[in-house]
């Protein structure tokens, strides 16, 4: 004899509607490496802008230590490493302070299955369903190519 209540078998059709909702947490977040890419476009900018103003003096630039004439390209290419590395660190200082604003936006959605394609907002093949379960599952199944993908009422 055992004390307490014992457990209630679930039916498969409860447990099917259970796993057939899914909530997932939405938040709309700045892409980093969109961020250090256009950081590194802004600062070869800013290098080239220094560089041209530096030599559009009428006297050569010359090295202060040796006194030979400095080419173009030899200024560029430091300013262009000085500034690529602090356009880099401030942009990643822009893009920690969006991703920081980023989580006060963030929302819940709860996706649900229907089979009725009038209801749905976005409609699933069978494969695109399984890699979806899959990624939240955790888990890495190989997946079929040769298999038939299902087509939905829409296609």
């Amino acid at each position: 004899m055992t004390s307490g209540s014992e457990p209630t078998p679930v039916s498969p059709r409860a447990h099917a509607e259970a796993s057939d909702r899914h909530p997932y947490v939405v938040r709309r977040a700045p892409r980093l490496a969109a961020v250090l890419t256009l950081a590194g476009v802004l600062g070869l900018l800013a290098a080239l802008a220094i560089t041209a103003v530096v030599h559009a003096s009428p006297t050569p630039v010359a090295d202060p230590y040796s006194g030979q004439p400095v080419t173009f390209g030899t200024t560029f290419g430091y300013m262009a490493l000085a500034c690529l590395v602090a356009a880099a660190l401030l942009g990643l200082l822009v893009w920690l302070l969006m991703d920081r604003r980023s989580r006060t936006t963030v929302r819940t959605v709860v996706l649900e299955r229907t089979d009725d394609p009038a209801q749905a907002d976005v409609s699933l093949n069978r494969l695109e369903a399984d890699a979806l379960r899959r990624r939240e599952s955790g888990t890495s199944l190989p997946e079929d190519p040769a298999a038939p993908a299902e087509r939905t009422p829409q296609q």
